[in-house]
C-alpha cells in the first residue's frame, strides 16, 4: 500500500494538462473579476484606433 501511495505521488503522468487548466481558470477569474476595467480599456483602445476625426478622406488627384 505504501508503495502505491508513493507511485502515485511521484507519478508526473498528465502535469502538463493539470497546469494548463489552473492557468487558465487563474485567467478566467481574473478576467471576471477586472470585467468593467477590462471593458473600458477595450473600448477606449477602439474608440482612439478607429475614430473618423483622425483620417482625412481621399481626395482624387485629377487625370493627367
Amino acid at each position: 500500500m505504501k508503495r502505491l501511495f508513493v507511485k502515485f505521488v511521484y507519478n508526473r503522468k498528465g502535469i502538463n494538462t493539470v497546469e494548463i487548466v489552473v492557468l487558465v481558470a487563474v485567467a478566467i477569474g481574473l478576467a471576471l473579476i477586472f470585467r468593467e476595467q477590462l471593458i473600458g480599456f477595450i473600448n477606449q483602445v477602439f474608440d482612439t484606433t478607429l475614430d473618423a476625426g483622425r483620417f482625412a478622406p481621399p481626395t482624387p488627384t485629377p487625370a493627367p
